[in-house]
């Protein structure tokens, strides 16, 4: 396979300030601790021998730290939105420093631990930095020598994966946003040669295999690299894998469930929000209870069925909202859902709901007790809400793949359809969205979809 020369200088030219951004940060956080701020640490005895130590040891850490950045495909995704970047270099850098932590204590060697400390902040920023400037730089330099690979999204919806290329300055994108026909062809065909496109990309198509081949050696004739997405594949995205164990290249579906240092990753930050969150706001939370008390009787917490990872069923805590005898008026107002598909039960001006309960609706108060449900691992702070179990049976009945493909992560707090209109959404919108979570996961995007719900609770809209 040919390797483009523009990879072969962006990963040297990486591994170069890779190996820099280490060094730097490892001279840095020595001089605060030996030096700078010496004074502050009058336990132990300073000596320029002690801090020579940890200078020598960096060149045996530069072969770990390329790996790891290798590993985590430094060198293979080169450009990514800032907030994915941020992700993985905080991975990367945390990676590294308990290799370092391991490494020091096999070889019973004492090490600092505010040196570890500063430097793991020195990686995430620097490495963070010149990723950022990197990104600008090519940019910057490719669009001035007129040097960048000229692309064409072919297939309806094309605009979608516009915030995809962007981050990658090295593409020039155009679009064709219409499904492809055999009757297009030549007119895309005229397109490609005016705009000197480099490669193609049909995200769909109604054509016949023989007109789709025929396109191809069209394609390779005129050294235009073509990459097809068939809706076969399209339906099954972010499942497939390529396997050739048999002989003959097969696709294979794996499952979405998250697994090794990415759940890892989202299970301890789940845990360490949930606590800080619970401990800035127990004087507020304990306001609420007694308000809660004081307006109507039942108990404060209320707890309710619902269904959870792999179909599992959970204890499902909220503040209690409504008066105490709102599962048996249920059945009277169950006429009244306003819901669009009659799947998800919504209903406006809910006759059941307090005054206090209206308000802590509105800005979703109520859900803050599912911060125990994530400690106890039933839920995760971001993920598919968790449904009801009679309103999951009616999702099953309606959208049986999407309904199974939803349940392969653990439920959350807040999801991607509750910062996307929430009440206001159809239900086949909110089960998509659900899927394409699923589907197209980040730690990125888990922060997004955090951020963004901060938003929609301060300034709620379809919230009832």
């Amino acid at each position: 396979m040919r390797i483009s020369n523009k990879k072969i200088i962006f990963t040297l030219t990486l591994i170069v300030a890779d190996i820099l951004v280490l060094i730097l940060s490892v001279y840095l956080s020595v001089y605060l601790r030996f030096s700078l701020f010496a004074d502050f640490f009058t336990n132990q005895t300073i000596e320029n021998l002690f801090s020579l130590k940890y200078i020598q040891v960096v060149k045996f850490l530069i072969p770990i730290w390329l790996l790891l950045i290798n590993f985590l495909s430094g060198y293979k995704s080169f450009f990514l939105t800032p907030i994915d970047e941020f992700v993985r270099v905080v991975k990367l850098a945390t990676s590294f420093i308990l290799a370092c932590i391991v490494l020091s204590f096999m070889m019973k060697i004492d090490y600092s631990r505010i040196v570890f400390v500063s430097v793991w902040i020195n990686l995430i920023v620097l490495m963070f930095l010149f990723r950022q400037a990197f990104k600008i730089f090519v940019g910057y330099i490719l669009k001035l020598i007129n040097k960048r690979n000229v692309v064409l999204m072919i297939g309806k919806n094309v605009r979608k994966y516009k915030d995809v290329f962007k981050n990658n300055p090295v593409n020039k994108v155009f679009y064709f946003p219409s499904i492809l026909k055999s009757s297009d062809v030549d007119k895309v065909k005229k397109l490609i040669l005016n705009k000197q496109v480099k490669q193609i990309v049909i995200v769909d198509h109604n054509m016949s295999d023989f007109d789709v081949l025929s396109f191809y050696d069209w394609a390779e004739y005129n050294n235009i690299i073509f990459k097809i997405l068939p809706s076969e594949v399209n339906i099954c995205m972010g499942e497939i894998a390529v396997d050739s164990t048999l002989g003959v290249p097969v696709f294979q579906l794996i499952s979405d469930s998250l697994t090794g240092i990415d759940y890892f990753l989202k299970r301890t930050f789940d845990i360490v929000i949930s606590l800080a969150a619970l401990f800035i706001l127990s004087p507020f939370l304990i306001t609420l209870v007694i308000l809660i008390k004081i307006e109507s009787k039942g108990d404060v917490i209320y707890s309710q069925i619902r269904q959870g990872y792999r179909g599992k069923s959970f204890n499902f805590y909220k503040f209690r909202s409504m008066v105490q005898d709102a599962d048996i008026k249920l059945k009277e107002i169950k006429k009244n859902n306003s819901s669009q598909g009659g799947v998800f039960f919504k209903i406006q001006k809910d006759p059941r709901i307090t005054k206090i309960g209206a308000f802590i609706r509105k800005y979703s108060i109520d859900e803050i007790p599912q911060l125990f449900n994530v400690l106890k691992g039933d839920m995760s702070l971001v993920g598919p809400r968790p449904l009801v179990l009679w309103e999951a049976e009616l999702v099953e009945k309606e959208y049986y793949n999407s309904s199974k493909k939803r349940l392969r992560v653990l439920p959350g707090m807040t999801g991607l359809w509750q910062v996307s209109g929430r009440s206001l959404l159809s239900d086949e919108k909110r089960i998509e969205l659900d899927v394409f979570y699923v589907e197209h996961w980040s730690f990125g995007m888990d922060i997004k979809i955090m951020f963004r719900t901060l938003w929609v609770v301060l300034f709620p809209k379809g919230a009832y």
